[in-house]
């Protein structure tokens, strides 16, 4: 038996919601996995598909020797579909949902069951989802929908209302710690946890890089923003040439810190998400107001909707700046 739930012990309590749909015969239409980026979210859905498609599935998982499974594996099930952008980054649009519709006119060929992957489930545009929703309210009793987002906030609430919901969680640090170590991160754990948001997944897949040296570069980019030490402009000309997506998670994550450390009293211990950077963060901090911070989170997380769009990456990166620079009172400047 292939158990890769087991690999992710974090996603345990998640796999026992799913098994307990299934002990009690009552499996939803549509299933929205929600969850931060690199916490699992896909290896979870591929376990449930799996477990529903195998054609003798044990307590746990799947099989992983039936014709089923060996097809899943194989990527060539005709039960088992996904739909993504035909493009990284891009929407997924109307002729991509309108497609997986017109399969869906057929019976399954395998089974009694059909299982749909839509991911990210927050790119798919209005008239993809409208499209989308028709299938949801009139549903094939035969077919599972489950829907992958970081974002489910960004779904229509039309669409939200016809899924359950799925939260994955963050593992708590240390545990996220312990498991990164055991898959050989070594000392760069703690840094690239940081870097991922916490998400252990991504953390691995960001290991062997360069990116913890290009994070500290930015870092250092943004504190010097702040103080007057460098024009926000040529930093975000700099910074329009990395992944957009990632630089907006580290911006999110010490603006985040900067607010932890501003509303707690300074003998209060402290456990930072970017504890490698923490006297940078605690100087960055001397004189910031809590409502400027917050502003500044709420235009990253603009910023990060408007890069799904068509907004130039520079542009998005000079707002953010400019605001940034702005956030200090000028009587507090170095």
């Amino acid at each position: 038996m292939s158990d890769s739930i087991g690999r992710y012990p974090w996603l345990a309590p998640a796999r026992r919601r799913l098994r307990a749909y299934l002990e009690a015969g009552r499996l939803p239409q549509g299933l929205l996995i929600s969850g931060a980026a690199g916490v699992g979210k896909g290896v979870l859905a591929d376990d449930f598909a799996r477990r529903l498609l195998c054609a003798s599935p044990p307590a746990e998982g799947a099989c992983g020797t039936c014709h089923a499974c060996r097809l899943a594996v194989a990527g060539n099930h005709p039960d088992y579909l996904h739909i993504e952008p035909e493009e990284a980054g891009k929407r997924i649009t109307v002729e991509l949902v309108r497609r997986l519709i017109d399969r869906l006119s057929l019976k399954p060929q395998y089974g009694a069951s059909r299982v749909v992957v839509i991911r990210p489930a927050h790119a798919m545009n209005m008239a993809a989802a409208n499209s989308l929703l028709k299938t949801l309210e009139e549903p094939d009793p035969h077919t599972l929908f489950l829907l992958i987002s970081e974002r489910p906030a960004q779904l229509p609430a039309t669409v939200l209302s016809r899924c359950q919901r799925l939260d994955v969680r963050l593992p708590e640090r240390e545990e996220a710690l312990r498991w990164l170590r055991g898959q050989g991160v070594g000392e760069e754990a703690e840094a690239l946890l940081a870097m991922a948001g916490g998400a252990p997944v991504r953390a691995v897949e960001l290991h062997g890089g360069d990116l913890a040296q290009r994070r500290r570069m930015l870092f250092d980019d943004w504190v010097a923003v702040l103080r007057d030490e460098s024009d926000p402009l040529a930093v975000a000309e700099r910074w329009a040439k990395e992944d957009g997506e990632t630089v907006l998670i580290w911006l999110r994550g010490w603006i985040a810190d900067l607010i932890r450390i501003s509303s707690t009293e300074a003998s209060v211990p402290l456990r930072l998400a970017n504890a490698d950077l923490e006297p940078g963060l605690r100087k960055a901090a001397a004189g910031l107001d809590l409502r400027a911070l917050f502003a500044c989170l709420d235009g990253v997380d603009a910023a990060r909707r408007n890069l799904e769009g068509q907004a130039n990456r520079q542009l998005v990166m000079e707002e953010i700046l400019i605001n940034w620079n702005r956030s200090r009172p000028r009587g507090a400047r170095h």
